[in-house]
């Protein structure tokens, strides 16, 4: 029954749970640094923030289970979650917000290689520009999945540890008698 126990504690349903509410968590503090005024300091935050939940969300979860693997599995769940969260849609919000300025911008700078002497379509800088939000998002969530799996698993030997023995418990029928002695 103890062993049941363990099972359903680093299944699926509970590293899905927990890095999913640790990545709406992260996604939503992103978002909130991203805002402040900070300067490059913002970067240095943020991942110190990233590194530190992933490191405890490991732990956390290995402290559960006894394993290493949830830790970075939870963390992994956690940065995918808190990427799309923080990075896809906080992307998605400003583009949305000031589309008006970015267009702007891009046809300032088309006018601009014009004049230059190069040329440079805005259909064509405006491409370039969203094939480079696009992979740049990827590559980041990417990182952060990485990163997450990575400290998670981190946290998690540290949280094995720390985790309960797992109990044994008989079973029922198995006691053992020495055969008689044949004298």
């Amino acid at each position: 029954m103890q062993e049941q126990g363990m099972a359903c504690r680093g299944g699926a349903a509970f590293i899905w749970k927990w890095g999913a509410i640790c990545g709406v968590v992260l996604g939503v503090i992103q978002i909130i640094i991203s805002l402040l005024p900070l300067g490059s300091l913002k970067t240095i935050l943020d991942l110190l923030v990233w590194l530190i939940v992933f490191f405890v969300l490991g732990l956390f979860a290995a402290r559960q289970t006894g394993r290493v693997r949830t830790g970075a599995l939870v963390g992994l769940v956690a940065g995918l979650i808190g990427g799309l969260i923080g990075r896809v849609l906080f992307v998605i919000i400003q583009i949305a917000t000031n589309g008006q300025q970015i267009t702007q911008a891009l046809n300032q700078a088309a006018q601009s290689a014009q004049h230059q002497g190069r040329s440079l379509s805005s259909s064509a800088l405006h491409t370039v520009a969203v094939v480079g939000i696009v992979l740049g998002l990827i590559v980041t969530v990417a990182l952060e999945l990485g990163l997450g799996a990575g400290i998670g698993a981190l946290g998690g030997l540290v949280g094995r540890r720390q985790a309960p023995p797992v109990a044994s418990t008989p079973v029922a029928g198995t006691v053992w008698t020495p055969p008689p002695s044949a004298q």
